[in-house]
């Protein structure tokens, strides 16, 4: 007679620990070492391993997911043969361009770019504006701007110049994010360099161009 009831509290007494809905009071825990384990920083000790450290290393060949970074034109700009002391930056745009590309170049350049390099690229947003001419960022039009390799340029937006007079925007936007700004950057300058005969036919045709010089 006694089993079963002490069976019935045993039983009672383990599943009171899990509740159904929310309380301040602690669970009851039966096996406590399962909460309560010994925990290391960093830079701690323990003699459990032969070296005698917390800390573990990765295996090697380990990578975070996410941060598979090994496309060097695509997330550095950079030439796949490039180094840090000799940096060989891409000379074309590692993604397809299309107007949706365009479209979003367009959007963030105006939120992160527009306000200091202005939203034609002169040099004259509301910050130069507003500091008197004080702050002159690049005129992205300037020769030596319009010679820019297109991965030195995604370098800037992504690590930014000057020791950060203008800062880097890599938290703020995506891989393609930057690289549509540079496709953009690429846009405005060719609005002031292109010629007719650099229109598509079918854009001339639709404009009424086809027979203009």
């Amino acid at each position: 007679m006694l089993l079963p009831i002490a069976g019935a509290a045993l039983i009672s007494l383990v599943f009171s620990g899990c509740r159904g809905q929310k309380s301040t009071e602690p669970p009851i825990q039966p096996i406590q070492n399962m909460v309560e384990q010994t925990s290391y920083g960093p830079q701690s000790k323990n003699e459990f391993f032969k070296d005698g450290l917390a800390y573990r290393a990765p295996v090697s060949g380990t990578v975070a997911q996410g941060e598979e970074r090994t496309n060097k034109p695509l997330y550095f700009g950079q030439e796949s043969d490039s180094t840090d002391q000799n940096p060989k930056w891409v000379k074309k745009i590692p993604i397809k361009l299309n107007d949706k590309v365009l479209q979003l170049g367009q959007e963030k350049y105006n939120i992160y770019c527009a306000t200091c390099h202005g939203p034609a690229g002169n040099s004259d947003g509301p910050v130069t504006q507003r500091s008197g001419g004080a702050i002159r960022p690049a005129n992205i039009h300037d020769a030596d701007k319009i010679n820019l390799a297109d991965g030195k340029i995604y370098d800037a937006v992504r690590n930014g110049v000057n020791n950060w007079n203008m800062p880097g925007f890599a938290a703020q936007m995506t891989v393609e994010e930057r690289w549509a700004v540079v496709a953009y950057v690429r846009a405005l300058q060719i609005s002031r360099t292109a010629k007719t005969e650099n229109v598509p036919e079918d854009v001339k045709a639709k404009n009424g161009w086809s027979n203009k010089k």
